[in-house]
């Protein structure tokens, strides 16, 4: 065993490798000098086994940081000695990071693009998705996070195995027997168009008939509550309030919600229906996904329909009419009106959330916002209800 520590004003960060054990624990414990520090980092990306021994001082140093109200973690902690931590319980009192597994998407199938990242065929039974260069590892991990939560539900969605990493680069697999994706299926055979749109309608259904527990899941209405006010740095400031009434006036709801449901998140496995990418899958009203499909495919100013699922802009339109016909079909008048009337406030949520997460997208979002959503949205406000394209 040898260790490697590194103290960064009240930070002691102390690299392991080779085992911790009983002939390594005391050069170990050595190490760990805790006066005048409040956040200890230890990293595992070496150490490959951890025995009795070394799972008391790690609870020691634990219990002596909770002590002084200090902050504790592990990182790149192996399968095998997670597995260790997650036997004892240890995983459930301290915070641990494990290990990703390196891929390379050299020789790999390409499946499918998106604004977020890319999907790739891992092998017979499994598929990457990789998020773009940038984006926060955290977010792989709460993908996966949130579609374990949603397979326990019962919701269609792919079984997440595994965080990896590719590069400078994070992804998720999934398991994936025969699937293809739905985009794929459309611009095979766009004569079965509104039966493809009854399809997206019928996931979306399904979704939206499942409540979330708000204990486990985000709430949307809360997360822009959030997010719009700091729009202000792009928007003047009645624009913001004006954005601000529009989310207040949306209705209250614990329903599932995906937050980025299109064809490009959906795969056929099997003849039927599975949703991936459940990274912002939150509770909600249902209005925040129709408000994303109308954003893809409705608005034909955002020219969204090719960006988002490599089908060409000018079905868009279509394939929205005809998603919507079947959506709203057993829904009062009033909820379709509702829709209607608030549509490109609806559609500008995801563009805000977009320029928000995704800086690579953020002045080409800006520019949908500030020149074709905003103007509507003001105009709607202002008593000019236009039928909905």
């Amino acid at each position: 065993m040898t260790t490697t520590t590194r103290p960064n004003e009240g930070t002691l960060l102390v690299a392991l490798s080779g085992k911790l054990d009983a002939t390594t624990s005391a050069a170990f414990e050595k190490q760990i000098q805790l006066d005048g520090i409040q956040s200890l980092v230890l990293n595992f990306n070496g150490c490959d086994y951890i025995s009795s021994l070394g799972l008391r001082l790690i609870l020691a140093a634990h219990q002596k940081m909770s002590a002084k109200k200090g902050a504790m973690s592990l990182i790149h902690v192996s399968p095998e000695v997670y597995s260790i931590f997650e036997t004892t319980g240890l995983s459930k009192v301290i915070a641990i990071k494990r290990k990703m597994r390196e891929i390379s998407i050299e020789g790999l199938q390409f499946i499918s693009a998106g604004v977020g990242g890319e999907c790739y065929r891992l092998d017979q039974d499994t598929v990457v998705k990789l998020y773009h260069e940038g984006v926060d590892a955290s977010v792989a991990e709460q993908e996966k996070q949130s579609t374990q939560a949603a397979f326990l539900m019962g919701i269609p969605t792919a079984i997440s195995y595994d965080v990896v990493s590719c590069g400078n680069r994070t992804g998720i697999v999934f398991e994936m027997l025969n699937a293809e994706i739905f985009s794929t299926v459309i611009k095979n055979d766009y004569a079965l168009l509104d039966q493809h749109a009854k399809t997206l309608s019928d996931v979306a259904k399904t979704l939206h008939s499942a409540k979330g527990d708000p204990a486990i899941l985000t709430n949307l209405k809360t997360r822009f509550r959030d997010y719009i006010p700091q729009m202000g740095e792009f928007l003047p400031p009645e624009d913001v309030a004006l954005l601000m009434r529009n989310l207040e006036s949306v209705p209250d709801s614990e329903t599932c919600v995906h937050f980025d449901l299109h064809s490009s998140n959906i795969m056929i496995q099997d003849g039927k229906p599975t949703l991936i990418d459940m990274g912002d899958f939150s509770i909600g009203s249902y209005l925040f996904d129709i408000g994303i499909v109308y954003t893809l495919y409705g608005v034909e100013e955002l020219a969204l329909t090719f960006k988002a699922t490599k089908i060409p802009n000018e079905k868009g339109p279509e394939i929205w009419k005809s998603f919507e016909k079947h959506y709203f079909a057993d829904k009062p008048d009033h909820e379709r009106a509702f829709f209607h009337n608030n549509r490109y406030f609806l559609a500008s949520l995801r563009v805000i959330y977009v320029s928000l997460v995704l800086p690579y997208y953020r002045e080409d979002c800006l520019k949908m916002l500030k020149d074709i959503l905003m103007p509507r949205i003001r105009s709607a406000h202002s008593g000019d209800r236009s039928p909905a394209k």
